[in-house]
């Protein structure tokens, strides 16, 4: 690589802002592509360029100019742009042709359906009411954007007089003509694999444990590492979540995907082909483990990356708690938290608690701990109260 390393962040959100900030630690110049409405990395990064993620040749033009190292994604949305970008200028990226369709939720289960240890629930492609009604799914069942992650636009069905609002919810945030329909898994914690990929290796790095609001949205309310899991059952999810990896096509980069495991059987949510939101891949991942994966992520994107030592990786804990209406039982907690060693970081937004109706960890109140003991929030806000 030349004297000055260069990456292309697309996307101005929180997570831009992430990546810079971690570049910068790497002493690497940033250059981000996005709309400037709303862009949280504008002012963290080294340059930016106002110029919408849709026009990708006009950002290919400025990555050749620039002599960009290599290029992230932040966000679903960018995920096809920044493979666009790293395939034409020659550096590691996932393909374009499988970043157009990775975020596909139901190109995804077809694609591992065959793959041993990963369970899916009965699913289906709809477009209509009538689709749904047709196909006669036991209730309840589930209506998610097709190619949205994070959770949104997600609904949970218990009774056909559900049906309509939950229709108009989902297709309503999705940017498609069909949604999936899905069988709903019932019981079971759910869980997500925080990996990288480098030239068709992964490496698990951690296993996130997530405390749900369960029906109607299943909106995220917390998240600890590491996940409280036998070691058969961690080997057994890394060696199913590799192999899956590979069958989507993600062959360079971060990858968040979602599971649920029950009675030791492991269900399939979805992939998400970048670093995990709400805190997950920073700093929830750099806490628990010692290791830098956002830092990573950057030194795979411009082929600088070494593989993973799992032996330098720690043993510790680390989590975020959001207060919100849903979990109101926090707030005596939420209000001292920050007089105690383990808080590494209080965030207050809101006076008033609010309701969380999709992931959005970055704009609600949280706290986030971390400890090289195991924390038991619970029991810790029940001494407080």
């Amino acid at each position: 690589m030349g004297a000055t390393i260069k990456i292309a962040i697309i996307g101005a959100g929180y997570m831009a802002r992430i990546f810079s900030d971690n570049a910068h630690q790497l002493g690497i110049e940033t250059h981000c592509f996005a709309w400037e409405k709303g862009a949280v990395a504008a002012d963290f990064v080294d340059c930016f360029y106002p110029i919408s993620i849709f026009e990708k040749d006009k950002i290919l033009e400025k990555c050749k100019e620039l002599e960009i190292t290599g290029v992230v994604a932040t966000t679903e949305l960018t995920i096809p742009i920044a493979a666009y970008l790293a395939e034409k200028l020659n550096l590691n990226g996932i393909s374009y042709d499988d970043a157009q369709h990775i975020t596909n939720k139901y190109r995804n289960r077809i694609c591992t359906e065959n793959i041993p240890n990963l369970h899916h629930p009965r699913f289906a492609l709809v477009s209509s009411k009538q689709d749904i009604l047709d196909l006669k799914f036991k209730l309840p069942f589930i209506l998610k954007p097709n190619n949205l992650g994070g959770k949104r636009g997600i609904s949970v069905v218990k009774t056909i007089s559900e049906l309509e609002s939950a229709i108009k919810y989902t297709f309503g945030g999705a940017n498609s003509s069909t949604c999936l329909i899905e069988e709903y898994l019932d019981g079971g914690i759910e869980y997500s694999v925080e990996s990288l990929t480098y030239h068709g290796t992964s490496y698990i790095i951690q296993i996130t444990e997530k405390i749900s609001s369960g029906p109607p949205h299943c909106v995220e309310l917390g998240h600890s590492q590491p996940a409280c899991i036998s070691k058969v059952l961690k080997k057994k999810i890394i060696e199913t979540i590799s192999e899956a990896l590979e069958k989507i096509g993600v062959t360079n980069g971060p990858c968040h995907t979602e599971i649920k495991i029950i009675k030791d059987e492991i269900y399939l949510i979805e992939f998400n082909a970048r670093p995990g939101g709400d805190h997950i891949a920073w700093p929830l991942v750099d806490l628990s483990t010692g290791f830098h994966y956002i830092q990573a992520a950057i030194k795979i994107a411009c082929n600088d990356f070494t593989g993973v030592d799992y032996k330098k990786i720690k043993q510790r804990y680390a989590g975020v708690r959001f207060v919100t209406e849903q979990t109101s039982y926090l707030k005596p907690l939420f209000d001292v938290c920050e007089k105690f060693e383990w808080c590494y970081k209080k965030n207050e937004i809101h006076e008033d608690l609010t309701c969380l109706k999709n992931n959005d960890g970055y704009n609600t109140n949280y706290f986030i701990y971390s400890s090289d003991k195991p924390i038991d929030i619970d029991k810790i806000n029940d001494d407080i109260c």
